[in-house]
């Protein structure tokens, strides 16, 4: 990027009229401050040192213009973008991003944020921000499992779109900025909600904007949902259909025959309740092939809550304990799996 790239201070009549008809911003005029930005219907007075210190782009910019026209008799560059992204842009230079949020309502600051820090090549701040947001759309199972847990109620509800930014929003703004980190498990949570759902996009409850995916990224993230069903659909008759017990099984020497089984018993109740998905519509987890594995296992400790007697689905510690270490291998093996399905290439993942 160059200064070609921008609107320039020469040759432009708009200037003079923007300048005249602009307002100081309130907070980010510095008295000692030697270059003023001009962005919309306002203008900053600040420090061209530290300007150029932060950005590569703005040093070569500011390089480039002459000492007209003047505001307050310092040089004005001339920036096209909004003075409230511009702000912030200052503001994190200035202060740093504890200002911002990574939650729904905080979006779209920290997306005009970052697609400025990127158009201007602020790199360290660009990168803190990504560290911050990979928190929440990261690269490994464990931070994935970390971050459903934050947006999971004690009563087992999942509610991620009351408190994080719709994957829609997400899987647009890693576009914009080329980071693609942030896709696969992006993708994967879009593909979680229906296909018409991901189609029709959403409205922003903060800007109002209608958001939708670019076409190539709906058919992607229809492609990965695909996917992902099958991986399920095969865990299920892999590991669940006809399960027999372990060879540990602590009742595999109960002389009673029905008792003998309780294991197997357990093992064909859970398959059942998998393919009904009913706890997956109880906490709104439909489609969540990492969640129904886990929930596999869950399901063998847990007792029947509603008629208050012992679950049919619970297993001996061995034939649980085994399963545990089946589900754990195949969570592992999707989550590696996410980056192929959804056509990215990334590294490291995993």
């Amino acid at each position: 990027m160059n200064a070609a790239d921008f609107s320039t201070n020469r040759h432009s009549a708009n200037v003079q009229m923007a300048m005249h008809m602009a307002s100081k911003h309130t907070d980010l005029c510095f008295n000692d401050g030697n270059i003023v930005l001009l962005a919309g219907m306002s203008y900053f007075l600040v420090h061209q040192g530290l300007l150029a210190r932060h950005s590569e782009v703005l040093d070569e910019l500011m390089r480039s213009i002459d000492n007209t026209p003047t505001l307050e008799d310092r040089p004005v560059l001339t920036l096209p973008d909004s003075s409230t992204d511009v702000a912030h842009f200052l503001k994190a230079m200035y202060d740093g991003i504890s200002f911002l949020t990574y939650n729904s309502e905080g979006f779209p600051t920290l997306s005009g944020l970052l697609r400025m820090l990127t158009k201007y090549k602020v790199h360290h701040l660009r990168n803190d921000i990504l560290r911050g947001l990979s928190n929440y759309w990261p690269t490994t199972l464990a931070q994935w499992d970390t971050r459903e847990a934050s947006v999971t109620g004690q009563d087992g509800t999942y509610t991620p779109r009351d408190s994080l930014p719709h994957p829609i929003e997400i899987i647009n703004l890693a576009r914009e900025i080329d980071y693609l980190l942030l896709l696969p498990s992006a993708m994967y949570d879009l593909t979680r909600s229906t296909p018409s759902e991901a189609a029709t996009g959403f409205v922003s409850p903060f800007t109002g904007v209608n958001v939708r995916l670019e076409y190539a990224d709906l058919l992607t993230v229809l492609k990965g949902r695909e996917q992902a069903s099958r991986f399920f659909s095969t865990f299920i008759v892999n590991n669940l259909e006809g399960r027999q017990p372990s060879q540990w099984c602590l009742r595999r020497k109960d002389g009673h025959p029905v008792n003998k089984r309780t294991c197997q018993i357990a093992f064909e109740a859970i398959t059942f309740e998998l393919l009904r998905d009913i706890n997956g519509i109880i906490s709104n987890r439909t489609s969540d092939p990492l969640y129904a594995m886990a929930e596999a296992e869950q399901m063998q400790i847990r007792d029947d809550l509603l008629n208050s007697e012992v679950s049919p689905m619970k297993t001996c510690e061995h034939c649980r304990v085994e399963f545990g270490a089946v589900v754990d291998a195949a969570k592992e093996d999707f989550w590696k799996k996410l980056p192929k399905w959804f056509d990215i290439d990334v590294s490291p993942w995993g």
